[in-house]
């Protein structure tokens, strides 16, 4: 079950405990600021879920990974994933035997190179994937709060942008 988001007053009694880490001046020193606090922002966000749905799922990063790429678009194959995510080829390759295993994905021949197979989402793996989800969710719903939704749409804005340059920088 999602948390429900914090109110104002919960984000004014944790906000000071973020202040108070002792490196949290580093985000004022270090040369390239603002790639270390997307980096750390997303450490925040996405390790507490990441360490419950482990926990209580069995799944890994890599799995978890996988199936949200499939979730988008089913059919994909392991190095459509890598290619996608920048993870290793042998972490998505486990990843995928584990999901197998588990019953969340199949996988099956890939009928224009069949030197590769291709992943499909289970009716299985697709609910936990529409359990789990939300959990994401809320947890993004949580971190953004604190942002007008003009601030928020700013933000999706120029996360866009960036995105769409990869190409130039990666």
């Amino acid at each position: 079950m999602p948390r429900p988001p914090k109110t104002p007053a919960d984000m004014e009694e944790t906000a000071p405990l973020v202040r108070d880490l002792k490196l949290f001046g580093l985000f004022d020193t270090v040369p390239i600021r603002q790639a270390y606090r997307l980096a750390f922002l997303t450490n925040f966000y996405r390790a507490p879920l990441l360490r419950r749905i482990e926990q209580e799922h069995g799944l890994t990063r890599p799995e978890w990974t996988i199936l949200i790429c499939l979730s988008h678009q089913d059919g994909l194959n392991p190095r459509d994933i890598c290619d996608f995510t920048e993870q290793p080829r042998n972490n998505v390759s486990r990843g995928a035997a584990l999901l197998e295993a588990k019953g969340l994905i199949t996988r099956g021949p890939d009928p224009e190179d069949a030197r590769r197979a291709l992943l499909h989402l289970t009716e299985t793996g697709r609910a936990l994937y529409a359990r789990l989800m939300p959990l994401f969710q809320a947890r993004e719903a949580e971190m953004l709060a604190v942002l007008s939704p003009e601030e928020r749409a700013q933000l999706d804005h120029l996360l866009t942008r960036l995105t769409a340059e990869l190409p130039v920088w990666r």
